[in-house]
């Protein structure tokens, strides 16, 4: 059975900040999701994920992204902006090479319908190897998970 929603996060836990989508999902299963929301741990390989992104009513993603605003900054992007800022505009960037649109774009030029999907995002303060959030992203989490979990209550 389709989820209602499907929220997926993106990034590796070996790289600071850009462990984001991975530290999120498991704070959001440990808390439990509502009835008919699903969650899993893409890593760094969104594109592997795009079989069930496509068998979800919704999908929210979560990830680190790079829009130039302050550290620990919450954005929010539907599909259609996510693809506007494209990163052939240089307007934004995932904290690990752009995979989040590259999969998105690939998924739909191999005629791979995505349904409703936004995208949350966290500026990072730092991306490079080590483990944990830094500060900044560590105190921004719980106003991430609360801007997620009631988008999975919007009516989409």
């Amino acid at each position: 059975m389709k989820p209602q929603v499907l929220i997926v996060g993106v990034g590796n836990p070996l790289a600071r900040d850009e462990g984001l989508g991975p530290r999120a999902i498991a704070r959001l299963v440990a808390r439990g999701l509502p009835a008919g929301v699903e969650a899993i741990d893409a890593g760094t390989d969104l594109l592997a994920a795009i079989p069930e992104l496509a068998e979800a009513r919704r999908v929210i993603l979560i990830d680190a992204v790079q829009a130039g605003g302050r550290p620990g900054a919450v954005y929010r992007f539907t599909l259609e902006e996510l693809l506007a800022r494209s990163p052939d505009s240089g307007a934004w960037g995932s904290a690990h090479g752009l995979t989040v649109v590259a999969a998105i774009r690939l998924a739909q030029a191999t005629g791979t319908p995505l349904p409703p999907t936004v995208l949350f995002g966290v500026e990072p303060a730092e991306v490079a190897l080590g483990e944990g959030l830094t500060p900044a992203v560590e105190a921004a989490l719980d106003t991430l998970l609360e801007r997620v979990l009631a988008e999975t209550r919007s009516p989409g």
